[in-house]
């Protein structure tokens, strides 16, 4: 039997998973926008005739196996309510919802259903992390008693115009949209668990210029740098972190804990702006780049030397891997091969799902409220 898909969310998420979706066997047979005019271009872009506006109409005629939510995380929950309630399993963008209530309703609303649901924080399927993941299984660099991930955007306090990034309501700032893969990429590699947490959001500016409307989040990259906002004769109010800073104590596997510090924001860069940093009893393993090294190169360097080595990537894990036009898609490839063996019976892979999500909803909670720790898990000794 063909499985049916549809998409919701006609941006650049969307346009990846229909991709991934099709590379996993999946016929998608709608997509639905916001917007009438990117919603029929990227429509006709991949060759989708069915494009709709009305998800719950449309969701309740077609009755597809699977709904995959591509939108801004405002509106997460709804869908994922709905089309559980409809018995379709469910994959989600990242973050999973805009606060962590609306996660675990979500959660419960999967599990009630049983039905199978992914969170897409892809970028934990970087062949860097699966093979940093290996090396630490190996005790390469012993126990692991720190993690590091910085990450400095460089792009201008009014760098791109207004848009949903700059809105909580709607899954937009920093924590949602960079922390949410570095947390994951940590956890994964480490096979560790969130115990306590605390951190601080920052809003850099209260206000974003209105300028061209953003359909494709690759349009910020586009605009940055580039687009005047003294042009703009309107201003909206914004109130979205674009700087963090977490500490977190997360419990590895072999029931160490391990002390994680996370720091990103919009402005400013260093000679290494954007890294992702493991040290452990006998040694260090970083990887540096978008998506913590998306350029599949990880470097080492052990107690007592002078001088880092480059570590390649293996090929078991080189040819494990799905194929791409590029880092991002080959992520959304690996990710939504994964589900769908597990729809299709064959087992769970270990594919991020709402409980990871939850995770991450629950951890930025606690980090917008303040310095304060609170404790995720606890584990007597």
């Amino acid at each position: 039997m063909t499985i049916r898909a549809v998409v919701i969310g006609a941006g650049w998420a969307g346009e990846g998973h229909i991709v991934a979706l099709r590379a996993a066997g999946v016929e998608v047979v709608a997509l639905f926008g916001r917007t009438p005019e990117p919603a029929y271009q990227r429509g006709a872009q991949l060759g989708v005739t069915d494009v709709r506006f009305d998800w719950r109409a449309g969701l309740t005629e077609l009755r597809p196996e699977i709904v995959s939510i591509a939108t801004p995380a405002g509106l997460h929950r709804a869908i994922t309510e709905f089309a559980a309630e409809l018995g379709c399993h469910v994959i989600c963008e990242k973050p999973l919802a805009t606060n962590a209530a609306d996660a675990e309703a979500m959660l419960q609303a999967v599990e009630r259903a049983n039905v199978k649901h992914g969170y897409a924080a892809t970028g934990r399927y970087a062949p860097t992390i699966l093979q940093t993941r290996q090396l630490l299984a190996e005790r390469m660099i012993g126990r692991v008693h720190e993690i590091e991930s910085f990450a400095h955007l460089n792009v201008p306090m009014w760098g791109f115009p207004y848009c949903w990034v700059h809105r909580l309501e709607q899954g937009g700032g920093i924590l949602n949209n960079v922390f949410t893969h570095k947390l994951a990429q940590a956890l994964y590699a480490t096979q560790g668990t969130v115990q306590v947490v605390t951190g601080e959001a920052r809003v850099l500016s209260d206000r974003a210029a209105v300028g061209p409307p953003i359909h494709d989040f690759r349009q910020l990259f586009e605009l940055a740098g580039t687009w005047n906002p003294a042009q703009a004769t309107e201003w909206r109010t914004a109130d979205a972190d674009m700087a963090y800073t977490v500490n977190a104590e997360i419990r590895l596997d072999d029931g160490n804990l391990a002390n994680a510090l996370f720091r990103a924001s919009l402005l400013g860069s260093t000679p290494q702006p954007e890294f992702l940093a493991f040290h452990g009893e006998a040694g260090s393993v970083v990887m540096r780049g978008e998506q913590a090294a998306a350029d599949d190169h990880i470097q080492r360097l052990m107690a007592g030397q002078q001088e880092w080595e480059e570590m390649p990537i293996s090929q078991a894990i080189t040819a494990g891997l799905s194929e791409g036009a590029n880092s991002l898609q080959r992520c959304w490839n690996q990710f939504f091969r994964e589900f769908l063996a597990d729809v299709n019976g064959e087992g769970y892979k270990g594919y991020p799902t709402f409980d990871d999500g939850y995770t991450a909803a629950t951890v930025i909670d606690v980090v917008r409220k303040g310095y304060n720790w609170q404790v995720l898990n606890s584990v007597s000794e």
